[in-house]
């Protein structure tokens, strides 16, 4: 009887420190989710454009700010400020992809962790429902990393996407702010001009918020230095570097500018003689896994079943 009455006091023990816990943790998820709404309406967050977007994106707002708040404040219990925060260097790592990618959906660093949580519950899930039938218990945790990282390869996927689009309207650019320096237009004035002819794409949009930097009072080196930050094109960065070179220098920019063109048509000729050549590699998997057994089904199959009915 004694032993049963320790046992009862020791489970009410637990349960206690469990509701205990629990209790503090959905406290601190409130407030948290609270503190991130009224960030939100302040800061006026834009709007995400596509419908799936406008449904998980409040989730993984309120994921996002629940886990970088838990995050935080254990590490400020355990004597870690801020400032110092493990999660800091994943979080501006984030937000550099965010900026490059131009903050797709509108979404922010918070908000893409948030995805990754809702990603994993989403798929962890999935692998409960599969392990009913596998039986085979580590195929959830799979599941769960497998999801966490399907908003990375999204992300990885617009940033590729619009870097790409840069890259393929840098010459056309670049050989028109050429033609424009050398005809004797002022630096900005051949940026706005630019801008206009290109329209609304991706590099349009950057060139003309460099122009708005510069008439907003920004030194040309200051708002070449944030292009290149912005968009985080190799090639782009190689242009801005010789620009704030001659800037400093003095220098004439029709000529830098001609040679910026020349060695950026030669990239673009060495880039496309590397994709040739990298093109029978990978259609090699393809014609082994794919192609070729279905030739040799073609080929050898009436023998086959001729052999075999005979």
């Amino acid at each position: 009887m004694v032993l049963a009455s320790g046992d009862m006091a020791l489970w009410s023990l637990a349960a206690g420190v469990s509701a205990g816990c629990f209790g503090y943790a959905l406290v601190t998820m409130l407030q948290a989710a609270r503190e991130e709404a009224q960030r939100v309406v302040t800061t006026g967050a834009p709007r995400a454009a596509s419908l799936l977007f406008r449904i998980v994106r409040p989730i993984g707002r309120v994921l996002g700010a629940v886990t970088v708040g838990l995050w935080l404040r254990t590490e400020k219990a355990a004597g870690r400020p801020p400032a110092k925060s493990n999660l800091t260097p994943f979080r501006d790592w984030i937000e550099k992809r965010l900026r490059c990618a131009a903050y797709p959906e509108g979404v922010t660093p918070d908000e893409f962790i948030g995805l990754m949580i809702l990603g994993g519950i989403g798929f962890g899930l999935f692998g409960v429902g599969v392990n009913v039938r596998m039986q085979f218990g580590p195929i959830i945790l799979v599941f769960i990393l497998v999801g966490m990282y399907m908003p990375l390869v999204w992300l990885r996927g617009r940033v590729q996407a619009r870097q790409d689009e840069i890259r393929k309207g840098l010459p056309y650019a670049l050989d028109l702010l050429t033609l424009s320096v050398e005809a004797g237009l002022d630096f900005t004035q051949a940026l706005s001009r630019i801008v206009k002819k290109l329209g609304r794409g991706a590099l349009a949009v950057e060139l003309g918020q460099t122009v708005r930097d510069i008439q907003l009072g920004r030194t040309r080196p200051q708002a070449l230095r944030e292009l290149s930050r912005r968009v985080d094109v190799p090639e782009l960065n190689s242009i801005v570097t010789s620009l704030i070179q001659a800037d400093e220098l003095g220098s004439s920019l029709g000529p830098i500018l001609r040679i910026q063109a020349e060695q950026l048509r030669t990239r673009r000729s060495q880039m496309a003689e590397k994709t040739a050549m990298e093109a029978p590699v990978k259609i090699l998997l393809p014609l082994i896994f794919f192609i070729f057994p279905t030739i040799f089904i073609m080929l050898f199959g009436p023998i086959v079943l001729k052999v075999m009915n005979d």
